[in-house]
């Protein structure tokens, strides 16, 4: 039995007093309770285990009859026990964890990307051939230019969001659908604007219904189209609309005559837009017409009432200007 004293009693003088009274005993009676055949088995046999829990040094706060056992620093509830005092490093095990499955993941996408890439080097899949489709106005070779992929590079790392956005950006191509096709191949299919007009500066531009100016074509100069002249091509109009004001009057002429007489729309040759003031139209029988824009069905029917009094008196018209209210000013070939 130990004895405490006062508030506070060091660990260690508990330890001691136990073991003094153990050393007052006789060696006859530790005999009788097994001490010979103790120390039988500790000079022959197994050695003994050291005590789990070594009687610990540090000095406990304890109050009898007031603080609990169970209260005291050091004492483990579990070992029924004083236990020196460990920092938790619980957390760290799910530190470690937590890098150990990050590294098992970055080494599988690694190999797995590294055993794509091989086996697409092994079954030959590079580019070896571009193929182009629905284009009129522009050329295989222009389509292909703008495209800008290398032949001989790796099918599955084309930038093909990338091509199709430099194709796109080309002023004839309206829309482009860009596909892969394996083992070696891509297919371009184009949808290319539609001219409605040709823009004389020299060379013959296109001119879509939006007033967009497109860049000269070997194919326009097969294109039964009527002809706007009297404008400057301005540097900045190529593939854009900066040149649809300027242009409105023509295109809205060449849309009001499809509406309303479309034999008629197709004799037209040339709009002249020289005269900010007026249009004058010239015929593929080589009739010139001047109006007031906008042309309306009023001057048509006038047109029409002329011409066929020209013709029956047999005669042809060279000029015929419609500027004037209530008459009409010819001039016959």
């Amino acid at each position: 039995m130990t004895y405490y004293r006062g508030s506070r009693v060091p660990l260690s003088e508990k330890s001691a007093r136990a073991y003094s009274l153990t050393l007052n005993r006789s060696w006859k009676d530790r005999k009788g309770e097994g001490g010979e055949k103790k120390l039988f088995v500790r000079l022959f046999g197994e050695k003994s285990k050291a005590p789990a829990h070594p009687e610990p040094t540090a000095r406990s706060f304890y109050r009898p009859g007031v603080t609990a056992v169970e209260d005291t620093p050091g004492y483990s509830r579990k070992e029924k026990n004083w236990v020196p005092k460990v920092p938790n490093l619980g957390w760290m095990k799910w530190v470690l964890r937590l890098a150990g499955v990050v590294l098992l993941a970055g080494a599988v996408v690694w190999s797995k990307e590294k055993t794509t890439a091989l086996l697409q080097d092994v079954a030959g899949l590079r580019l070896a051939k571009v193929t182009v489709e629905g284009n009129h106005y522009l050329t295989d070779e222009e389509v292909a230019g703008a495209l800008a992929l290398p032949l001989g590079e790796n099918m599955f790392k084309l930038d093909l969001k990338g091509a199709t956005d430099r194709v796109k950006g080309m002023d004839w191509v309206e829309r482009v659908f860009v596909e892969r096709r394996l083992p070696s191949s891509l297919l371009i299919s184009v949808r290319e604007r539609k001219p409605v007009a040709l823009l004389d500066n020299g060379s013959l531009y296109g001119v879509d219904q939006e007033g967009r100016v497109l860049s000269p074509s070997a194919a326009l100069l097969s294109e039964d189209l009527p002809l706007i002249s009297g404008v400057p091509l301005r540097a900045d109009a190529m593939g854009t609309t900066a040149m649809a004001e300027s242009l409105k009057p023509a295109l809205d002429f060449f849309d009001f005559m499809k509406r309303h007489d479309g034999v008629l729309a197709a004799d037209v040759s040339e709009v002249d837009l020289t005269d900010r003031e007026s249009l004058k139209v010239t015929f593929i029988d080589g009739i010139q017409a001047s109006f007031d824009p906008p042309v309306t069905e009023t001057e048509l029917r006038r047109m029409a009432v002329v011409l066929s009094d020209l013709d029956q008196k047999q005669k042809r018209a060279g000029t015929m200007d419609f500027r004037y209210r209530d008459m009409v000013l010819v001039k016959t070939r």
